[in-house]
């Protein structure tokens, strides 16, 4: 029953260590602060948390757009995830409050995390911006892609369009010639037959009258010329069908070219291109990044925002004493510098005054001995 109700609370001090690690504060010198003050710094890690999450989803999904295989974008985004994290990290627990928040907004240590973690914010945005608007930036990439078929197929159609009026004409001049055959055939028959016609085209004589050899030299002349265009035609019939079948092939293998990329420069573009013919696409893209990079400056805005507290207090103490540690190491490692230096010069002075002793010894000895 004692582990039973003890087990929330260990999970709550578990989740509360891993978000002060989060933040990068030191849990010995929180020990000694009020628990407000571990609150207040599992907060900032939980707030470092945030643009590292949204940094796993962004970069996965970029990735994804230009890869396939999902260990290779998840891993991608994990990694990215991580960068983003150690960066936060790094600037919440390397910021110092100073006296006042005035000063720690104003501080150019404050400033230059802040212009950081802009940058960091908009490399998370973007993406996110772009999964966001997924729907919209495919059926653009769709209705683009089209409209460059369709464009393909225009051209080519003009084309065939073009041959086709040819064939067309073609069927058009041969149709008027049949007609005046007709009409010729009508009037030479109506000539042997003696009608007259209300066109005065006949004699109105049976047989073979006046105007019988004009009309059938005419009808001739006719039947032939019906001939030589049947076998101009059919050639240019063919001749052009066969430049139809050209242009069939060509566009096909156009066509078939022809490739659609989807991956993430492509859905920028298709990006800019809604936001270029639609206001509130444009207004909304720019409140989204804004609104990722606010939350990616979160916790050194934060930090720099509340109070300086007791933990603060406490680490610039312990600064401070560490500081003056390494000073009196400093001074007493000079000050032993200095004994040494001074007894070795004290060493040569008495090994100099030895040896000049002894000089002195030896010119006596030698004055000795030349008396002697």
């Amino acid at each position: 029953m004692y582990l039973e109700n003890l087990k929330p609370f260990l999970l709550k001090s578990l989740f509360q260590r891993f978000f002060i690690f989060c933040a990068g504060s030191d849990e010995d010198i929180l020990d000694r602060c009020p628990r407000s003050e571990r609150i207040k710094h599992a907060g900032f890690g939980s707030l470092v948390l945030v643009p590292a999450t949204l940094g796993l989803f962004s970069m996965t999904y970029a990735i994804s757009t230009f890869v396939s295989s999902p260990w290779l974008y998840i891993l991608a985004g994990i990694t990215w995830a991580l960068i983003v994290f150690i960066f936060d990290r790094f600037i919440i627990s390397s910021f110092r409050k100073k006296s006042s928040v005035f000063k720690d907004i104003t501080s150019l240590t404050f400033l230059s995390r802040l212009v950081f973690s802009i940058f960091i914010g908009v490399a998370v945005a973007h993406p996110l911006v772009l999964l966001y608007f997924h729907e919209s930036i495919e059926v653009n990439m769709k209705e683009v892609a089209q409209a460059k078929m369709d464009s393909i197929e225009h051209v080519y159609d003009f084309q065939k369009q073009s041959l086709q009026t040819q064939n067309d004409n073609i069927n058009n001049n041969l149709t008027t010639l049949l007609d005046t055959i007709h009409l010729q055939e009508g009037i030479l028959h109506d000539e042997i037959k003696g009608v007259v016609r209300n066109d005065d085209r006949t004699t109105g004589k049976a047989g073979e009258g006046p105007t019988f050899k004009y009309d059938t030299a005419y009808l001739n002349r006719l039947y032939l010329q019906l001939e030589n265009n049947k076998t101009a035609n059919n050639t240019k019939k063919r001749e052009n069908l066969i430049a139809i079948a050209q242009i069939d092939s060509a566009r096909a293998a156009k066509l078939n070219r022809l490739t659609f990329s989807q991956d993430y420069l492509e859905r920028e573009k298709a990006l800019g291109r809604l936001s270029d013919s639609n206001v509130i696409i444009r207004v909304t893209t720019w409140f989204l990044i804004l609104f990722f990079i606010l939350v990616d400056i979160l916790p050194v805005t934060w930090k720099g925002l509340t109070q300086k507290g007791p933990y603060d207090e406490y680490l610039n103490e312990s600064e401070l004493l560490i500081r003056n540690s390494v000073q009196k190491r400093v001074i007493n490692s000079d000050t032993d510098l200095e004994k040494y230096k001074l007894t070795k010069e004290k060493e040569l002075e008495r090994h100099l005054e030895n040896i000049q002793q002894s000089e002195m010894r030896e010119e006596v000895d030698d004055l000795e001995k030349v008396q002697i």
